[in-house]
This record gives C-alpha cells, sequence and structure tokens, in this order.
C-alpha cells in the first residue's frame, strides 16, 4: 500500500511556535509523527514523503529515518539541506527512488492513474487537464490558507491534493484520505461526474 507525507520538519523548533501550538517540544512532535507512520504502516508499504523532512534537527536525519519502518521515497523540499551530506550508500540504504526520476519530482503510474509529486504547489502539470487520471500530490504550504497565492489558490485545483501533516492529523495517509482530508479542509466541491472518477482511481490504486 502506497501512503503519503509531507512536511513533517523533525527536529524544528520553530515549526512549532509558526503551527503547531499542540506540541511542546520537538521531541514530542517527532514520536507522534514516527508513531502514527508505525502504527498504520508495515515494513512492505511504501511511504512518499513530499519535502521538508527535517530542519535544523539537533537529532540526526538518518535516525529519524532509522525509525521508520516503511519502504521511502523522498521528494526533496525547501528545507532538506541535510540531505546534501548523505552519501550515495546511504541514499539507496534509505530510498527506493528511481534512480532514473532523482529526488526533486517524482511520477508513478498505476492502472493508468498517474500522480505526480513535488513538495511546491503547482497551477498545472503535464495531463493536469484530465481530471480523474491525473493528479498532483504537494506539500509546502503546511495549513494555510492566506499570505501567499499558493495557498489562497490551492482550493481551486481539485486535483491536486496537500499531504501535509497539518491538514492530515500528522500522519501518513492513502489517496483515499488525502481526497477526504483536503475536500474537507479546503473546502472543496465535486460534481457527481467527478466523485466517480475519484472513486474510480481510488479503487484502481487499491489492485
Amino acid at each position: 500500500m502506497d501512503y503519503y507525507i509531507a512536511d513533517t520538519h523533525f527536529g524544528h523548533e520553530q515549526v512549532l511556535n509558526e503551527c503547531r501550538p499542540q506540541f511542546k517540544t520537538t521531541q514530542e512532535m517527532d514520536k507522534f509523527i514516527i508513531d502514527n507512520i508505525n502504527r498504520k504502516m508495515t515494513r512492505n508499504d511504501t511511504l512518499y514523503i513530499i519535502g521538508d523532512f527535517s530542519y535544523r534537527s539537533k537529532t540526526p536525519p538518518t535516525e529519524y529515518l532509522e525509525a521508520i519502518k516503511p519502504k521511502k521515497v523522498l521528494i526533496l523540499g525547501n528545507h532538506d539541506e541535510w540531505f546534501k551530506k548523505l552519501t550515495d550508500e546511504e541514499k539507496k540504504k534509505y530510498f527506493i527512488n528511481d534512480e532514473k526520476q532523482g529526488y526533486n519530482e517524482y511520477r508513478t503510474k498505476k492502472n493508468s492513474i498517474e500522480l505526480y509529486y513535488c513538495h511546491y504547489p503547482r497551477l498545472a502539470w503535464n495531463r493536469s487537464h484530465y481530471f480523474g487520471t491525473t493528479f498532483s500530490i504537494c506539500g509546502h504550504i503546511h495549513n494555510r490558507t492566506d499570505g501567499a497565492i499558493a495557498a489562497e489558490l490551492f482550493h481551486l485545483i481539485n486535483n491536486q491534493f496537500n499531504a501535509g501533516v497539518d491538514i492530515n492529523n500528522f500522519e501518513p495517509v492513502t489517496f483515499e484520505e488525502l481526497i477526504k482530508n483536503n475536500t474537507e479542509f479546503y473546502q472543496r466541491s465535486y460534481t457527481d461526474n467527478e466523485l466517480e472518477l475519484l472513486q474510480e482511481a481510488i479503487e484502481r490504486l487499491r489492485k
């Protein structure tokens, strides 16, 4: 099973002040998120980490990677400076990325459903006008809905989903949960035809 997560910001103290007052310390936040990952997922599942995994952490990011059980695909965010310090051997140890695609953007296709992964929200991407068969999954904006164009317009792009933990209960989510959480948070509305296409995409990705 594939799951998605973004903006974990492991070890980042400032993020507590910016948007996570429910956590008193980064240690509390880190443990909560990692426990949720390992509770929901097995070693045979794949976790797509869509940017900003760790930032300014006193704990080496490799310790977080060691603690997370499932297989991992990493898409880099603007705060993933720690990644530059990894050796090629460490990258292969922790991530199952397709070497041809690298770590900045990623694409998967299963049963005619294309998923595009990028840390940053986009107004358009390849085949983005084909609702129901092509979707974008991103992060970066946390739970913001104003103050930045990407946040203010996000609710309008109804085949793009925010995998950030701040709107996904600080846990990894399936494609179905991603749709549900984004629909509720951004108060999106879909036509009957769009709902049918979304359900079909969910079922295709389950196979």
